[in-house]
């Protein structure tokens, strides 16, 4: 629910050309803020934030970036409780702001925005601790904010990428989880084709939201669509423009390994496993084990991998995924030794985690061998 909410009601990086950057100061600070952000310079990034706010105090755009800023130097967030109340502060204070801006005049759509931005965050981050009531509360909020963009794609293409996330997921979201379908009576239908279309007009057509339009094309092509060879080229963008950026660094590996490019994976996962965090080197472990079993038909040394990789830990965005895809081989493997009851266990705890579409189709097939 946590990665339905995110996509679908936040617009992440979205700032107007109104008010506030009609400043070309401004305007520069946030340019600069966010490629140190997404390059992972935060001392730097950190500076241009607090520049803003002092400039503009009343504006809800510095304490929304700064609340970017925690998302991914904290991450995740969950295993660092001071920096999720403060981040949980910046959001809090976006969103008031904003909607006061909103409420002085409702065709602001600077204001918009960002009440649609930091309600999303805030949605996300209870949905990730399970606080559900919490989430759906501030998700139906954001959604008499979302139709605003929706309706204004034309008029300012920055909308392009919140309108694509919702078309896409309105539809494929219900899909893989059925338990929710009775909430989606709020919201207006969705098209899967058009989603597709408006985040790729994205990737070409928004300066803000640019980096989030290719970084969830890749997304949506890997997870629901299958065919996560279609989103190297968008994530080649990312990656050559910020190498140092975690979480774009994890998708390249993943996306190379799932592609059966595992030479070309490589230089990715040896990247992941020099990152201090349980969660990075546990992915790393995963796609040298999917190495093994299918490049190299190193059986022995794909199960230790696999072994390791599922003592790490996972969270929910980026790698609760990867998690099932080790327990799916550790299945196969079993079923090569001729143990299918072991077999049986692995690939029924996999369902737990797995939602990409090719996994899906996986641990059906698994379960269907006995």
């Amino acid at each position: 629910m946590r990665f339905f909410i995110i996509c679908l009601f936040s617009c992440i990086s979205f700032i107007s050309p109104a008010q506030l950057l009609q400043d070309p100061q401004a305007r520069n600070l946030i340019a600069q803020g966010l490629n140190h952000l997404y390059q992972y310079d935060f001392k730097e990034s950190t500076e241009n934030f607090n520049a803003i706010k002092a400039a503009h105090p009343k504006h809800p755009a510095g304490y929304l970036l700064s609340a970017m800023q925690y998302e991914q130097q904290f991450f995740p967030l969950k295993d660092h409780p001071a920096q999720s109340r403060a981040y949980l502060a910046f959001l809090e204070l976006a969103y008031n702001l904003a909607q006061e801006a909103f409420d002085r005049n409702n065709n602001d759509l600077e204001a918009s925005f960002f009440c649609t931005a930091s309600l999303g965050f805030l949605a996300a981050y209870e949905a990730d601790n399970q606080n559900f009531m919490k989430a759906v509360s501030y998700a139906r909020k954001a959604y008499s904010f979302m139709k605003i963009g929706i309706k204004n794609t034309e008029r300012q293409p920055e909308f392009l990428y919140s309108s694509g996330i919702y078309n896409y997921y309105r539809v494929a979201y219900p899909e893989l989880h059925p338990i929710i379908k009775p909430l989606m009576f709020f919201f207006e239908e969705g098209n899967k084709r058009t989603g597709l279309s408006m985040l790729e007009a994205g990737t070409r057509k928004t300066i803000f939201v640019r980096n989030e339009s290719l970084f969830y094309y890749s997304y949506i092509f890997n997870k629901y669509e299958g065919t996560p060879h279609k989103g190297l080229p968008y994530n080649t963008q990312l990656i050559q423009q910020f190498p140092n950026n975690h979480w774009y660094i994890l998708q390249r590996a993943e996306l190379l390994t799932l592609s059966g490019q595992y030479e070309a994976a490589d230089p990715y996962i040896d990247q992941l496993e020099k990152i201090n965090s349980p969660y990075f080197k546990g992915a790393a472990h995963v796609f040298r084990g999917m190495r093994e079993e299918f490049g190299n038909k190193r059986y022995a040394a794909a199960e230790a991998y696999y072994a390791k990789g599922v003592t790490h830990p996972w969270e929910e965005r980026f790698t609760k995924d990867i998690h099932g895809l080790a327990l799916l081989g550790i299945a196969r493997l079993e079923i090569r030794k001729g143990n299918k009851s072991r077999a049986m266990h692995f690939a029924k705890k996999a369902g737990e985690f797995v939602e990409y579409k090719n996994s899906i189709e996986e641990q059906k097939r698994l379960l269907n061998l006995r």
